[in-house]
């Protein structure tokens, strides 16, 4: 297995839609979030993204992808290049056949939105659907399929599609040479993505640096050397990251508390999770569950 696929599968994100049809007269979307992926998919027509990372109103067309993560700019979207809405109120929501634009939009939570993994991400990303490649061209072709066109469930199935779209978009970045720096830029070393890979797919094995190497088929001193450069981390203060961020997503869940987070954490006591919690994510987990 390589070392993106159980990263995903780990921290279990998934897309929710939250609007997919035509938009008509001077519309105006306001998709910002400090905690949240969104993404905006152009299914029909045209739109402009009003932002202070572009000199000018960004144009895009059917096909066009873009997302934004927590820590872009402030930006809206546009019926025009020209004139900016102060707010949504003449937005005119219709069915994709009537709509002069149509779109697919949607959001992924992140429980620490923060943290290296995502801040080494591009800020906004964005993809032509001539520069999409074939695989994530003929996903975007399906989505674009299934709005224009709902039928029974629709709305799921974009859905699980979306969770594709973020994989594809994530490899796209890693595979255009996007990220220079964090733990998808260190997916590209073959000697640390085995690392990664036994990391992400079994972090709750009691690895140390000498097992890791060991069947990683890498010396310590190569392997520390090269996370500390492209990770900022010996590769196990990431292993304890990368344990904590899933921990961090199922304290999101309504029916976990600390104390069964901390058990499935592998933590012998809830004042040491809470300890290791709070000192690499920022906040207690009890406080975490509440913001």
């Amino acid at each position: 297995m390589d070392a993106l696929t159980p990263l995903i599968n780990g921290l279990n994100l998934h897309a929710k839609l939250v609007y997919s049809g035509g938009v008509c007269g001077r519309w105006l979307m306001d998709h910002n979030s400090e905690t949240a992926v969104w993404f905006h998919l152009v299914s029909k027509g045209q739109g402009y993204v009003h932002s202070p990372s572009w000199a000018a109103p960004l144009a895009l067309d059917v096909g066009d992808l873009i997302l934004f993560l927590p820590h872009a700019a402030r930006h809206y979207l546009s019926y025009s290049s020209e004139n900016l809405p102060n707010d949504a109120n003449d937005t005119q929501m219709t069915p994709w056949l009537e709509g002069e634009a149509g779109f697919v939009c949607g959001e992924i939570q992140l429980a620490t939105p923060k943290s290296l993994l995502w801040q080494a991400l591009p800020a906004e990303i964005v993809i032509r659907q001539n520069q999409a490649g074939t695989i994530l061209t003929r996903l975007i072709e399906l989505v674009i399929g299934e709005a224009s066109k709902p039928r029974f469930g629709s709305e799921s199935v974009i859905e699980r599609l979306c969770d594709s779209l973020f994989v594809l978009v994530i490899r796209y970045c890693i595979e255009e040479n996007l990220v220079r720096e964090g733990v998808f830029a260190a997916m590209q070393d073959k000697r640390l993505a085995k690392a990664l890979t036994l990391i992400h797919e079994q972090p709750w094995q009691a690895w140390t640096l000498n097992t890791l190497c060991a069947q990683a088929g890498v010396s310590k001193s190569v392997l520390s050397e090269k996370f500390s450069a492209l990770i900022g981390h010996s590769p196990i203060e990431y292993l304890t990251l990368w344990r904590l961020q899933i921990a961090a997503h199922w304290l999101l869940e309504p029916d976990m508390t600390v104390e069964r987070v901390a058990e499935r954490s592998g933590y012998e006591s809830i004042p040491a999770f809470s300890k290791a919690f709070k000192r690499h994510i920022g906040v207690a987990p009890g406080s975490f569950r509440r913001v």
